[in-house]
């Protein structure tokens, strides 16, 4: 592995936990309802396990960090379409949420596939 493979892994594992823990509180203390919750963070990891089973892990890697780059534009999309008295970085930490949840599952996902198919 070379060093920008290194780097790239150390972003995605590092910002990502950092990015998706800061999410993650948001995301549990939304006035939502319990069901709706449950069932966002169902889909969230459907499209996770979706993106693992087409993608190899360099592949999820390298596509979570060109949303990384993207996160800030994905955050002034949502203020726009929203219309709500939220911030941008209201809006930063629930993309990267949903971002940082489908992507950790997608690598879990192509982890453990890749595992398997090992062992056989």
């Amino acid at each position: 592995m070379n060093l920008v493979d290194v780097v790239a892994w150390a972003v995605f594992v590092g910002v990502g936990v950092v990015l998706w823990a800061s999410g993650v509180r948001l995301f549990l203390r939304s006035p939502l309802p319990r069901w709706w919750k449950t069932g966002w963070v169902l889909l969230l990891v459907l499209v996770g396990i979706g993106i693992g089973w087409v993608l190899p892990l360099a592949g999820i890697r390298n596509r979570f960090l060109v949303l990384l780059v993207a996160l800030p534009l994905l955050a002034i999309i949502d203020v726009k379409l929203a219309k709500s008295d939220r911030r941008v970085t209201f809006w930063l930490r629930a993309c990267s949420f949903e971002i940082c949840t489908i992507f950790g599952i997608a690598a879990l996902a192509r982890f453990i596939i890749e595992q398997v198919s090992r062992a056989r």
